[in-house]
């Protein structure tokens, strides 16, 4: 037996971590490790040397400045979404004034905040903080506590739920077309956990999202990016790069009239692009960067392609003209060529996906390439491998929308079993985003409500994409036996999910009823109830926007509930310092702005707030980015060529995002925003 094998020597080994960890903690300024506050920090300072189960709690307290704060440590950046949960079941707005629902962005050059990094990694530590009180700070202590001591008493299980890889992968890509910018990071970071996936199919989902919330720069910035595209990623993996090349190097010099100086920046720039690919699936924005690129390698022939395709789509207008007129005299320096004939194309630009095979189902039998979304749903449900390429390179971009086939596809859905039916929700997604705002498909996103309750599909993630389907369902003006169908299933399942930890998502749905025509009163009242009635019981557990929110909802839909205003006497109003700050909120439900925007001037005296539902980029979208304080994004269906544009131009705002896409998860965005310039709380 040698050394290292001798019992009890790695617990020797991880006791004296623990001493060094604390020893740096407890040190430096943190007065927390003052023997006065012994009886106060003992219990902490025992669990984490019993190296129980329980997350790592620790006080930080600085009597010189008078700022005081609690770290709580998961496990793991996996551990850290049930934490996140525990601590909004134990503390929640409350007790804690922020730092309890995403981890702290921690400092490496505080040695207190680099200690937590050497000892808990990345990603792991929430930093709760409470107002000056200090009866509120005696209460979120004991509140962490208890906490504390629940979890050590409960029985022993894995923190870690495993799912199958492609589920979860299905649940992220539903998070994200439904606006779900808080889940799908949380799922994205048990995929990463989780393992099983390649490193560059992994990093193909961390692209997809920064092209949904418009970070441009961090996208262009991302570790490995060029090797990435070197391996034929994906179509809407080279389209979010094309993306955010446009927002950041291609718009502005292009704006001036600057062809020259646009194609000297890609170039400068060395990242390997698609130029001769079939462009007809991109966007414009993408396009324009191709076309950049080709001119800026005098690329003729692929020019002369270029050209020819977007004229048969009549999409030639979508090229800047100085960018135009330069690539029609290049393309018109050489002979016509003999153009390929669109099959050979498609065939040359298959990708190859090196290594992603293992994330693919496995193919019962041989079949063709889906051309339409019945066949799209039809092969998923079966769980071939072409109808999940076909998915995941999102094919159904160039197809007619699912509410021309509603009828049909309703009816493939009917039709599954119960196996099928789960394969064919990792399409819930894509019919989100395909079917956007404007159009409706009613009858097959009834089929998925269904499926997702039937199923008690209501994790977080799993009721923004809920209330997203109930959005498109609404939309189509049901009849009253269909509204009150819907809305009585919804009602049946509330006990399951609405709590103070959901009270965003359920005000979302409570709004909703209030935005959509309503053709059955009693309906929407019951459903009103039993969101409603849950919070109204834990209304204390409410953060301050959400219940005046709640409120509001209470009465506009006659709901009869007491909800009581309690002002603190010792506490000045959060929102005295906002009186002129601006503020612009950006979503492409109009209805959504409007309300969010009325409820913030009537919280907040002398804010100004602006909306914005633009699709694109323009002028007046440039001066609202620039001259707000704060922007608030909601991200559901929303293009590179709006989100990337504003955050381009709104380099000095705070940013925020909403996690869902109805006006309690907006409001929540906004304050949050509000939260971070002016520290309401």
């Amino acid at each position: 037996m040698t050394v290292g094998d001798e019992p009890g020597t790695e617990r020797n080994a991880e006791a004296a971590r623990v001493e060094g960890f604390l020893e740096e903690f407890l040190g430096h300024d943190n007065d927390a490790g003052n023997p006065r506050y012994e009886g106060s920090v003992r219990p902490f300072l025992d669990s984490l040397r019993r190296g129980d189960d329980t997350p790592v709690i620790l006080p930080r307290f600085s009597l010189g400045s008078d700022t005081f704060s609690i770290y709580v440590i998961a496990k793991s950046p996996s551990h850290a979404t049930q934490v996140r949960e525990l601590i909004g079941a134990f503390v929640g707005p409350t007790y804690s004034t922020r730092g309890d629902s995403v981890p702290a962005n921690l400092d490496p050059t505080d040695p207190i905040d680099a200690a937590v990094i050497d000892f808990g990694g990345a990603g792991t530590t929430f930093v709760l903080h409470t107002s000056s009180n200090s009866q509120h700070r005696v209460s979120l202590r004991k509140a962490l506590s208890l906490m504390q001591q629940t979890i050590a008493r409960r029985n022993v299980r894995s923190w870690n739920n495993i799912r199958p890889l492609g589920r979860l992968i299905a649940e992220f890509n539903a998070s994200l077309a439904a606006g779900g910018v808080g889940s799908s990071k949380s799922i994205l970071e048990q995929i990463a956990a989780q393992g099983g996936i390649t490193a560059t199919n992994l990093a193909h989902l961390r692209i997809k999202r920064l092209d949904r919330l418009g970070l441009s720069h961090h996208l262009l910035t991302f570790d490995g990016l060029n090797n990435v595209l070197r391996q034929d990623p994906p179509f809407p993996i080279k389209e979010a790069v094309l993306n955010a090349l446009h927002a950041t190097l291609v718009t502005e010099p292009l704006g001036r009239g600057d062809t020259q100086d646009a194609c000297d920046r890609l170039r400068d720039f060395g990242l390997p692009l698609p130029v001769g690919a079939d462009i007809r699936l991109y966007n414009d924005e993408a396009v324009t960067v191709l076309f950049t690129a080709a001119v800026g390698r005098r690329d003729a022939q692929s020019l002369t392609i270029m050209l020819s395709t977007l004229r048969e789509e009549a999409r030639i207008a979508a090229i800047p003209d100085v960018l135009l007129q330069e690539a029609s005299a290049l393309s018109a320096t050489v002979s016509p060529p003999t153009l390929p004939e669109i099959s050979e194309l498609e065939a040359e630009l298959q990708p190859t996906h090196n290594g992603i095979d293992a994330e693919f189902p496995t193919d019962p039998a041989p079949a063709s390439e889906p051309e339409s979304w019945i066949e799209l749903f039809q092969g998923t449900a079966q769980g071939t491998r072409v109808a999940a390429a076909a998915c995941r390179d999102e094919n159904w971009r160039s197809w007619p929308s699912p509410s021309e086939s509603d009828i049909a596809l309703a009816q493939v859905l009917t039709e599954l079993d119960d196996q099928s039916w789960h394969r064919a929700w990792d399409l819930v997604g894509s019919v989100i985003d395909a079917v956007g705002y404007g159009l409706s498909a009613p009858l097959t996103v009834r089929e998925f409500i269904t499926y997702a309750l039937t199923f008690e599909k209501l994790l977080p993630g799993d009721l923004i994409t809920v209330h997203a389907l109930l959005e498109i369902f609404l939309r189509s003006s049901p009849s009253p036996s269909s509204y009150r169908e819907v809305l009585e299933e919804l009602r049946e399942s509330c006990s399951q999910w609405v709590s103070p930890e959901n009270a965003v998502t359920a005000l979302d749905f409570a709004d909703r009823l209030v935005l959509a025509a309503c053709p059955d009163d009693s309906a929407r009242l019951n459903l009103a109830l039993a969101i409603l009635r849950p919070l109204n019981r834990y209304q204390g557990r409410l953060e301050p926007e959400t219940l005046s929110f709640a409120r509001q909802l209470s009465d506009e839909l006659d709901v009869r509930l007491e909800w009581p205003r309690v002002e603190d006497p010792g506490e000045d109003s959060p929102f005295d310092s906002l009186s002129g700050t601006s503020i612009l909120l950006y979503s492409l439900d109009e209805a959504v702005l409007a309300r969010t925007s009325a409820e913030l001037t009537r919280m907040i005296p002398g804010l100004r707030v602006s909306i914005s539902h633009d699709k694109v980029g323009n002028t007046t979208l440039r001066e609202k980015s620039r001259n707000a304080d704060v922007v608030t994004l909601a991200t559901r269906c929303a293009k590179h060529a709006a989100t990337g544009f504003i955050t381009e131009n709104a380099a000095n705002s705070e940013i925020t995002y909403a996690d869902g896409s109805g006006s309690a998860s907006l409001l929540r965005a906004a304050v949050a925003g509000l939260l971070g310039i002016g520290k309401l709380r």
